[in-house]
C-alpha cells in the first residue's frame, strides 16, 4: 500500500515539474532559513551552561536614582562578597571580579596590549567551570602579582617554552608579575571573557572597605535547596547597615534624608545563566545578546516556514480541479477517505523529504555567510549532533503534515458525483481560502518590509546624528600614562607636524566616559549623580565641544586646577540658569579624598558621551594630571593610514617600548550598536528570503490562474482588448489581495516597531506615513513584477491556440 502511495506521489511530482519545482524550492528555502535562525536562537540560549551548579549562581548589581537620573549597573562594592558569606545563610560561596579593559604587558622585547584582564579572588576556579591546564588551583591566585594566562595568550608570549615561573612586566608601572598558571581559552558561550587572570592581591581596590564605591562584579552561589529570594532580603539589609553610615559620613545626611530627597539605592541579583540575554547592560564584561531579538528572529523563522507551507497548500488547492476527478474515480470504486488522506500526506511527505535534503545543502552553503552576518562561529560539526538530526527529522515531518494537511482533507472531501459531473471546477477556482492564504503571506511580507526599513532608518540615524561634537578624524590613543615624563615632549612633537591639528589628554574619551560620583552645590543640600571627566586645557579645541556660557580651562589661569566646566544638563539640574562666577560644586575629585568645592567657570553644550540608547546625563569636567590614560588626537584631512603610521613613529620614540594601541572615536561609537546592525542585517536578509518564497508561490498561482482563464483572455483579445488591458485584468485580483494585506499589516507593524524596538533608544526616528505607504507600494510592485510574466505571456498569446478546439 505505502509502496503504491510513494509511486503515485513520485509520478505526480514528475508529471507537474513547474509546480513540483516551486514547491520543493520554496519549502527547502523556508526550511534552510528557519533552521539557520533556530540554530542561532539555540546558540544564544546555550550561554554559561558549562559551569558546575550554574543554575545556583547569581550576580549582584546596583540600581537606583538620584535627582531623576536612573542607574542600573552590574557593579557592587568590594566588601559585598564576604558580607554575603558571613551574614546570609542561603549563600554558600561568593567571589569577585575586577576588570581592566586594556592592560599593557611586556616580556623581554615583546610588548602586547591585552584587551580583557580579570582581577579575581583565589576561589575563582572553585566557583566557575573554566579549566586550569597548568598550575595549582589553590595557590595560583594566592598572593600579589600572580597572573594566569589563557592558552592562546601564553602561546603568543612564549611560543613552545614553559610559561610557568616566567615574569611579565605589567601595566604602565611595569610591575613584575609571575606566570602561575595556564587556563584553557574561555568557551565562546560564556558571558565572561579574558586573556589573563590577575590575583586579587595585585590590585588595591580589592581590599577597599567602602560600600559606596562600586566597581566590582560580585557573584554568589546559594545552597541547592535555598530560596534566592531569602538572599535578596539579606542583601536589602546591607543598604541600611553599611551604605547608610557612609552616606552620613561623606554627604552629611542620613539615609532617610537621602531617600526623602526622592533618591533610590539598592542591590538586586540576576541568575548567571540569564546574564547574556537579560542583563542589557553596557557595562557587562562581554557584550550580551538581547532576548527581544530572539523573539523577533523566532517570529521571522515561523513566518518564513508558514509562507513556504502556504505556497504548498495554495498550489495544491489551486490544482484541485485536476486532481478532483482522480479522487472522484477512486471514491467511486470504493477507496476509503482515510486511504486517500494517507496518499496525499505521503505525497506531501515526499515533497518535504526532498526539500529537507535540499535544505541541508543550502545550510552548508549558507553557514559561512550566516556566521559573517550574525557574528557567530557555527561550524559544520553541528550537522552531526544528535539534537540537530532529531530536530531536522521532526522538522521535515512537521512541515510535511502542516503543508499537506489542508490539501489532503480538502481534496478528499469532494463528492464523487459532483466531481464526475464537472461541478467542482468553479468552486475551486474562486476559493476564498486560497485568497486568504495569499493575503496572509503578503501580510507577513509587508510587516517584514516595514520592520527592515525602520531598522535601517534607525541605524542610519544613529550613524549620522550630530553628537554635539566633531567625532570625525579623531584618534583615541591608549595607555598614554606610559609616556611618563616624556608626555609633554610627545605632545609638542605631534603638534609640530602638519598632519596633526590638536591633541588633548583625558582619563577617558567618548563614548566611554563612565566614572560617576555624587556632587553637591554649595547653595543646596540636594545630591546630584554626575559623570566626571578629567581633561586638559586642549579638550575643547580637539573634540570640538561648543561653549555656551563662560570659558573653558586656560593656561592663562593657574587657579583653574580648582574649577569645573559643566554640560547643560548638569547646569540645569543643579538649578542654575545664568553663570555668575559664584556657583560651586562640591565632590570627591579623587579616590579616598575629602570633598572639595570647585568653581564653575563654563558650560558646554550637551553632547553624547555614551550610547544613543540613553539620554545625555549630567557631566562635570575638571583638569586632570598629565599624562592621563588616553589622548585625543585630531588628524588633518587626508589619508588617515599615513598619519597613523607617523603617529606610531613618534610614539615609539617617546614610549620606551610600550605597545601602540589606538582606535578612531567614530568607530568606537559605531561599535556601540553592532548588535542592532547585526539584527538589521539578519532581518533584511530573511525578509528578502520570505518575500522571495511568497513570490514563488504567487508565480505558481499566477501561472495556474492565467492557464484557467486562457480562453476568456483569448476571447477578449479576439474582440479587440489590448495587451496592457489584459495584463491589468489578470493582475487586478492579486493587487486587491496585496492591498487587503497592507491595510492590516501597516498599522500592526507600526505599533510593534514603535512600541517595542524603537522604545530601546532615547534618540530615535519617527515612523512617518510615507515609510508605511512606501512599504505597501513596494509589496504591490513586487506582486506585479511576479505575476506580470505569466500575465503578459497569456495576454500576448495567439487566441487561435486556445479557441481552435471550441
Amino acid at each position: 500500500m505505502w509502496k503504491n502511495y510513494l509511486k503515485i506521489a513520485y509520478r505526480n511530482l514528475l508529471k507537474n515539474k513547474i509546480y513540483s519545482g516551486i514547491n520543493v524550492f520554496g519549502l527547502s528555502l523556508g526550511m534552510a532559513a528557519s533552521f539557520l535562525i533556530l540554530i542561532y536562537v539555540l546558540d544564544e540560549l546555550s550561554y554559561d551552561k558549562f559551569h558546575p551548579d550554574g543554575e545556583h549562581i547569581y550576580r549582584i548589581g546596583m540600581q537606583g536614582s538620584m535627582n531623576g537620573n536612573d542607574f542600573d549597573m552590574p557593579f557592587s562594592p568590594a566588601p559585598m562578597a564576604q558580607a554575603m558569606v558571613d551574614e546570609i545563610p542561603e549563600v554558600e560561596e561568593a567571589t569577585r571580579i575586577g576588570v581592566f579593559r586594556t592592560m599593557p604587558m611586556r616580556y623581554e622585547e615583546k610588548s602586547f596590549t591585552e584587551p580583557i584582564t580579570l582581577v579575581v579572588d583565589p576561589n575563582f576556579f572553585n566557583f566557575f567551570g573554566f579549566k586550569l591546564l597548568k598550575g595549582n588551583p589553590k595557590e595560583a591566585l594566592t598572593g600579589p602579582d600572580k597572573v594566569i594566562l589563557t592558552e592562546s595568550t601564553a602561546k603568543r608570549y612564549f611560543g613552545d617554552q614553559e610559561p610557568i615561573g616566567k615574569v611579565l612586566l605589567r601595566g604602565s608601572e611595569k610591575t613584575a608579575t609571575e606566570v602561575s598558571g595556564i587556563v584553557a581559552d574561555p568557551p565562546y558561550h560564556s558571558h565572561l571573557t579574558f586573556e589573563m587572570l590577575l590575583s586579587a592581591d595585585s590590585w588595591g581596590y580589592m581590599k577597599d572597605e567602602q560600600w559606596s564605591s562600586n566597581n566590582l562584579y560580585t557573584y554568589f552561589r546559594i545552597h541547592s535547596e535555598a530560596n534566592p529570594q531569602n538572599a535578596q532580603d539579606g542583601i536589602d539589609g546591607f543598604v541600611t547597615k553599611y551604605f547608610g553610615p557612609e552616606i552620613q559620613q561623606f554627604l552629611g545626611i542620613s539615609l532617610d534624608a537621602f531617600l526623602e530627597q526622592g533618591n533610590r539605592y539598592g542591590y538586586s541579583y540576576i541568575p548567571m545563566m540569564d546574564i547574556h540575554l537579560f542583563s542589557g547592560s553596557a557595562d557587562d564584561i562581554k557584550p550580551g545578546g538581547n532576548i527581544q531579538y530572539l523573539y523577533i528572529f523566532g517570529a521571522v523563522a515561523l513566518f518564513i516556514i508558514l509562507i513556504a507551507c502556504i505556497n504548498f497548500m495554495n498550489l495544491a488547492t489551486a490544482r484541485a480541479s485536476s486532481r478532483a476527478k482522480e479522487v472522484g474515480v477512486r471514491k467511486a470504486i470504493g477507496a476509503q477517505k482515510s486511504r486517500l488522506i494517507y496518499q496525499f500526506l505521503t505525497e506531501s511527505m515526499l515533497y518535504s523529504l526532498i526539500s529537507g535534503l535540499l535544505a541541508l545543502v543550502f545550510i552548508v552553503l549558507a553557514l559561512a555567510p550566516f556566521n559573517g552576518l550574525s557574528g557567530k562561529d557555527l561550524g559544520l560539526e553541528l550537522l552531526t549532533k544528535p539534537y540537530f538530526l532529531i530536530g531536522l527529522v521532526s522538522f521535515i515531518l512537521l512541515v510535511g503534515v502542516l503543508a499537506g494537511s489542508y490539501p489532503a482533507f480538502y481534496l478528499t472531501s469532494f463528492s464523487p458525483v459532483e466531481v464526475l459531473k464537472g461541478k467542482i471546477r468553479s468552486g475551486v477556482k474562486r476559493s476564498n481560502f486560497r485568497n486568504g492564504l495569499v493575503v496572509f503571506q503578503f501580510f507577513i511580507s509587508i510587516c517584514l518590509i516595514i520592520s527592515s526599513m525602520v531598522v535601517y532608518k534607525q541605524l542610519r540615524f544613529m550613524q549620522e546624528k550630530n553628537l554635539g561634537f566633531n567625532k570625525e578624524n579623531v584618534v583615541d590613543l591608549l595607555h598614554t600614562q606610559t609616556l611618563g615624563k616624556n608626555a609633554e615632549a610627545f605632545k609638542q612633537e605631534l603638534l609640530s607636524q602638519t598632519d596633526f591639528v590638536s591633541a588633548s589628554f583625558a582619563n577617558t574619551l567618548p563614548p566611554n566616559i563612565d566614572w560617576s560620583s555624587v556632587f553637591k552645590t554649595t547653595d543646596s543640600q540636594q545630591d546630584f549623580l554626575c559623570t566626571l571627566n578629567f581633561v586638559d586645557h586642549d579638550q575643547l579645541q580637539t573634540l570640538g565641544y561648543e561653549l555656551v556660557k563662560g570659558r573653558f580651562f586656560s593656561r592663562d589661569f593657574p587657579s583653574d586646577t580648582g574649577t569645573v566646566v559643566l554640560n547643560e544638563t548638569a547646569f540645569r539640574q543643579m538649578g542654575w540658569t545664568e553663570l555668575d562666577g559664584s556657583q560651586k560644586v562640591s565632590g570627591f575629585w579623587n579616590v579616598n579624598s575629602e570633598p572639595v568645592a570647585r568653581t564653575v567657570v563654563g558650560v558646554i553644550r550637551d553632547f553624547n558621551f555614551e550610547s544613543l540608547r540613553t539620554s545625555v546625563r549630567p557631566l562635570i569636567m575638571t583638569l586632570g594630571t598629565v599624562p592621563n590614560n588616553e589622548m585625543a588626537i585630531r588628524l588633518r584631512s587626508g589619508n588617515p593610514a599615513e598619519k597613523v603610521a607617523l603617529l606610531e613613529q613618534i610614539w615609539k620614540k617617546h614610549s620606551d617600548g610600550a605597545p601602540f594601541e589606538y582606535s578612531f572615536i567614530d568607530s568606537n561609537f559605531q561599535r556601540l550598536f553592532q548588535a542592532e546592525q547585526k539584527m538589521g542585517n539578519i532581518i533584511l536578509v530573511f525578509t528578502v528570503l520570505a518575500i522571495s518564497i511568497a513570490c514563488l508561490g504567487l508565480f505558481g498561482l499566477a501561472a495556474y490562474t492565467t492557464e484557467q482563464r486562457s480562453k476568456e483572455i483569448s476571447i477578449r483579445k479576439a474582440l479587440g482588448a489590448s495587451i496592457p488591458h489584459l495584463v491589468t485584468i489578470l493582475s487586478k485580483d492579486f493587487t486587491i489581495l496585496v492591498l487587503i494585506a497592507f491595510v492590516f499589516a501597516g498599522p500592526l507593524a507600526y505599533y510593534l516597531m514603535n512600541s517595542f524596538w524603537l522604545g530601546n533608544f532615547a534618540y530615535r526616528i519617527e515612523i512617518g506615513i510615507f515609510l508605511i505607504l512606501l512599504s505597501g507600494l513596494m509589496a504591490i510592485l513586487i506582486a506585479w513584477i511576479t505575476v506580470s510574466y505569466q500575465s503578459f505571456k497569456t495576454a500576448a498569446s495567439n487566441p487561435v491556440d486556445y479557441l481552435k478546439s471550441e
